[in-house]
């Protein structure tokens, strides 16, 4: 008799084990099996960023500047279409591919990036010209509100901030963005020329139009 019951307590017992093993190997594979649709929802996510981003380089200059971005946020092009009006990209981030496609902004009267901007911004740069003895180089001038919306949604990737759309002097004509190495240049006759510096710490390249000349 009791070595009947030895015998079903050392089963029982032993039983324990492989349920243990069990559950850890559902859990392990539970784990692994998250991790890996974590990574596929991060790469994807990569991919879609540096897709917006090409696409809106591609269709502001091309497709070297849409390469370049692509390779910027990690990733690299591989197949570019556009239209007159549009430029469309996709673009591979490790296994993942997106595709993005970014409108050119019409102009909205004169020429280049002085394209729409206000009276005022344009009577201040006239005078900058004068001051500096060249014309004042302006690599972002009026926004649309669409344009504002797609920085504002891919600001990640810029490295000046970004204002949200319907907030941004871009969208009234009031502001512009000129070259880092233009700014030392545009700093020392922006008084005179009725321009301000509001951040030239974090956004140095910004130039508005003062109140005083509004």
């Amino acid at each position: 008799m009791g070595r009947g019951r030895g015998s079903e307590k050392w089963t029982a017992s032993g039983q324990v084990t492989p349920l243990v093993a069990m559950a850890v190997l559902l859990v392990g594979l539970l784990l692994v099996g998250l991790g890996r649709m974590a990574a596929t929802a991060v790469a994807a996510a990569q991919a879609r960023t540096a897709a917006d981003a090409a696409a809106l380089a591609g269709a502001r200059e091309g497709p070297a500047a849409a390469r370049e971005l692509a390779v910027g946020n990690g990733g690299s092009v591989v197949a570019f279409d556009r239209g007159p009006e549009w430029f469309e990209v996709t673009v591979r981030v490790g296994n993942r591919t997106a595709r993005a496609r970014a409108h050119r902004e019409p102009p909205a009267g004169g020429t280049g990036e002085r394209s729409g901007l206000a009276p005022a911004m344009l009577a201040a740069l006239a005078r900058a010209d004068q001051l500096t003895g060249t014309t004042v180089p302006v690599v972002s001038g009026y926004r649309s509100r669409a344009r504002q919306a797609a920085l504002w949604a891919n600001r990640e990737s810029n490295p000046y901030p970004v204002a949200p759309p319907g907030r941004s002097r871009h969208e009234t004509g009031m502001a512009i963005d000129v070259p880092l190495l233009f700014v030392p240049r545009l700093v020392a006759v922006a008084a005179d020329s009725g321009l301000c510096h509001p951040l030239p710490e974090s956004d140095p390249v910004h130039f508005v139009v003062c109140q005083s000349h509004q």
